[in-house]
């Protein structure tokens, strides 16, 4: 009887710890260390709200346009893996955010919904688009707050806060992506294209002014010259431009990416959400992919981030500290995807510490007017502007930072 008392006592004390910490499911982690290899375990889902579905405290997970959570029943496993595997790693980003940064942003956001293999394009006027307009794959958004206008039809009036798209994974040729962005062979010609050309035009007016003043001294003739500074743009410019056909080299035969189950890319989108105090969200432009990228960084702790998950996404990584010097490439908003500004910040981070970095690079966003923000001007100024306010020493950490943006090319 004594020992019958125990054992219920036991399964007792168990429930109720299994009610306060959560149930856990199986979701996808990358190793520590340097290696960003993944792994499955099973972890606890936190701050639930719900006993038999992933709609908790400040997340509920649904699928495509529905209104419900998705429950713990779910038949399909690979949905219910993604279905744990968001809540999870949503959950860490914002104890990040609220607990760490101190974001009084990020504390105060509602309740945000998780939409799971959703393929409609976002409408602003109307939340949805409709079905068949261009189904989007192999990416994620974020979207801000909004409710259709007073003229559209009661039955399609709709209201939302903000959200989080992740789309469903499809596997697309290659090739129809080339045209999306520069492969790393075209990057680095960019980067060159520059001083070669100032080069070659210096070399050609020192030539011209020997020509004028001091033409017993020409070494050729002045059409040679000519000749030479055309060819040399003329050739460099083919040569960029058939790099851009050079995407085979690069990539694989086909691209797929499974955003809800690459953990950086849950942490870039919950970032999003949390700099929209300062960023548009309906804004993807080098500067706020890169600020994003950032902190999806810090979370992750890898040197490289969003990096390969095998039957999930071959997807090339970004890498914090990608050497490439600027070029003028790195301010269209087809280079947001690129990790140059990344590089960019965590750059800063090195420079004045982690700590401090992190400060500055938070208090950067408030500077910032997303529509006009370049790398080259306005992300920088920002920063020096930040490290006034951050930095212990500014003048001799700004020193330090004006060194540091001469050595990327600026």
């Amino acid at each position: 009887m004594k020992n019958k008392f125990i054992m219920a006592l036991a399964l007792l004390v168990s429930g109720t710890a299994l009610a306060e910490n959560g149930p856990q499911f199986t979701v996808l982690v990358r190793r520590d260390g340097r290696t960003t290899k993944p792994y499955y375990t099973k972890m606890e889902m936190p701050d639930l709200e719900s006993n038999n579905s992933f709609d908790g405290k400040y997340f509920k997970i649904v699928k495509g346009k529905g209104k419900e959570a998705v429950s713990f029943d779910e038949k399909d496993e690979k949905f219910l893996l993604k279905a744990a595997n968001v809540y999870y790693h949503l959950n860490k980003a914002r104890d990040y955010w609220v607990n760490k940064v101190k974001s009084e942003h990020a504390a105060a956001l509602p309740k945000i919904t998780i939409r799971l293999d959703i393929f409609n394009q976002f409408d602003e006027l109307g939340h949805f688009a409709n079905d068949n307009r261009a189904p989007q794959y192999n990416n994620a958004l974020s979207i801000p707050s909004g409710e259709t206008p007073a003229w559209v039809p009661a039955e399609k009036q709709d209201k939302w806060e903000k959200e989080i798209w992740f789309r469903p994974m499809k596997s697309i040729p290659a090739k129809e992506l080339a045209p999306s962005g520069p492969n790393p062979l075209t990057t680095s010609l960019l980067a060159m294209e520059r001083p070669l050309i100032n080069y070659t035009a210096n070399s050609f007016n020192q030539t011209l002014m020997e020509h004028m003043f001091y033409p017993t001294y020409a070494a050729r003739p002045l059409h040679e010259d000519v000749l030479r500074l055309v060819g040399t743009i003329a050739m460099t410019k083919a040569i960029i431009y058939a790099s851009r056909y050079s995407d085979p080299l690069f990539m694989d035969k086909y691209y797929y990416l499974e955003t809800a189950m690459i953990p950086e890319i849950v942490y870039h989108e919950y970032s999003h959400l949390v700099l929209s105090d300062h960023l548009q969200m309906s804004h993807s432009t080098p500067v706020n992919e890169g600020m994003a990228d950032y902190f999806a960084a810090i979370m992750s702790d890898k040197r490289k981030v969003y990096a390969k998950v095998k039957g999930y996404s071959n997807a090339a990584p970004k890498d914090t500290q990608n050497k490439r010097p600027y070029s003028h490439w790195d301010e269209s908003n087809r280079a947001a995807t690129a990790d140059f500004t990344l590089s960019v910040l965590w750059d800063v981070r090195e420079v004045l510490g982690e700590e401090i970095g992190d400060k500055v690079v938070y208090a950067a966003r408030t500077f910032l007017k997303t529509e006009t923000a370049t790398v080259s001007d306005s992300l920088l100024r920002s920063i020096l502007k930040a490290c006034d306010l951050q930095c212990e020493s500014p003048r001799k950490d700004k020193l330090k930072l004006y060194e540091t943006f001469a050595k990327k090319g600026f």
